[in-house]
């Protein structure tokens, strides 16, 4: 088996890209070479025009975004409430409230240099998804980062500026490069790719395929 780089583009604010990059990680788990795997997470924001913080919870925030009632909405988050579950996910939309990314990828940038930008990444989308923290708060991000390896100090001044902007831009711009419009997408050795929460045996598979073929 050869190595392979994979590159997870997502965002924060993705429920599928939660319950994705948790069953990517369990597909690898079961992998017996995954030495040679390097995994580079890539920024993307779904919506980078959203508000710092939006009013109300994440079901207020569907039903303004698509113009349906909150029962409509929940009704259309049963199957990620359900999916969730399979990955060992509790989303709670009606604590959860809607946040710009921005600011929380450029601290997972800051994680993939300084400390375990998976684990932050996984805490983030907890985070995001149950309200447990304000993604929009600088005081968050640091704490969070700072629990997931990053130096507390580092953690506090990438939050309270503007530091890996430019690498967050550049990951979106590498996106719009691959073809790539909607995440999760899971993209190895920049040859083949797979999109969406696919099952962790379709994951396992492609990582495999991958490996095969560099080998």
């Amino acid at each position: 088996m050869g190595s392979v780089k994979a590159e997870i583009f997502s965002d924060i604010a993705c429920p599928f890209c939660y319950i994705g990059t948790r069953r990517f990680a369990e597909a690898l788990s079961g992998i017996p070479d995954r030495d040679g795997i390097e995994v580079v997470w890539r920024s993307f924001q779904l919506d980078p025009t959203a508000e710092r913080r939006a009013e109300g919870d994440l079901l207020d925030h569907l039903t303004r975004k698509f113009g349906i009632s909150r029962d409509e909405a929940r009704a259309m988050n049963d199957r990620v409430i359900a999916m969730g579950h399979e990955s060992g996910i509790e989303f709670d939309f009606e604590s959860a409230f809607s946040v710009n990314t921005f600011d929380a990828h450029r601290m997972l940038q800051l994680a993939a240099a300084e400390g375990d930008e998976a684990l932050l990444a996984d805490r983030f989308f907890g985070a995001y998804f149950t309200g447990s923290d304000d993604l929009s708060d600088p005081a968050a991000l640091a704490r969070l980062a700072t629990e997931a390896g990053v130096d507390a100090d580092r953690a506090r001044q990438v939050a309270e500026g503007d530091e890996f902007a430019t690498e967050v831009r550049g990951d979106q711009e590498l996106a719009g490069l691959l073809g790539i419009t909607g995440v999760p997408a899971f993209v190895f050795d920049r040859s083949t790719a797979i999109s969406g929460a696919q099952p962790v045996e379709v994951m396992r598979e492609a990582i495999l395929r991958s490996m095969a073929a560099d080998s």
